[in-house]
């Protein structure tokens, strides 16, 4: 694993940088899906300062930032006893939810997501997490397969809005 890769917990004085993580990452990995105008609306609304602190205050809500050396690289959220909705709740309890891994572009292929992913799983055991779930886009081919081949198995779906498009997320979890 490369040393340079290293996690540091969202604080107060990190949320312009993880806004603009937010904002270029899902950028460079959806823009092209959505309608411009409803890509736009979306983004002020959930991916503004003002959404993401609203959304770090909600308990059990962990954001991280990836570094590679000093640049910032990408993003962890994790949801501390979150059950997914609409659905019967997961069981072993307590549950986790894996809600964002997302690299930038030049950091991709340098196994930082796989550096993520490892860093919830840590996080998961010394909350004593029992099941640990995510959504991932049905068309996400290459997502999908990371989350396979990490032990992950699909058990249901929802649907993910943004404006007038409504796209189906697969659901996948894993029993730690």
């Amino acid at each position: 694993m490369d040393t340079s890769l290293h996690v540091v917990p969202v604080s107060t004085e990190l949320m312009d940088l993880l806004v603009m993580l937010e904002q270029r990452t899902f950028t460079e990995t959806f823009v092209h899906q959505y309608n411009p105008a409803d890509f736009n609306t979306f983004m002020e609304e959930k991916k503004s300062r003002k959404a993401l602190t609203a959304e770090m205050s909600a308990p059990g809500c962990l954001y991280y930032i990836l570094y590679e050396g000093t640049s910032p690289a990408g993003f962890l959220k994790l949801n501390l006893h979150k059950q997914p909705d609409h659905h019967d709740p997961l069981d072993p309890a307590p549950v986790m939810e894996l809600e964002k891994i997302y690299v930038l572009k030049a950091f991709q292929g340098m196994k930082a997501g796989q550096f993520l992913l490892d860093y919830a799983l840590e996080v998961a055991a010394q909350h004593n997490i029992k099941t640990i779930w995510l959504g991932v886009w049905e068309y996400n081919t290459k997502a999908y397969q990371f989350y396979e081949k990490n032990g992950f198995e699909k058990f249901g779906s929802h649907i993910f809005k943004l404006g007038q498009q409504e796209d189906t997320d697969w659901l996948l979890r894993k029993q730690l």
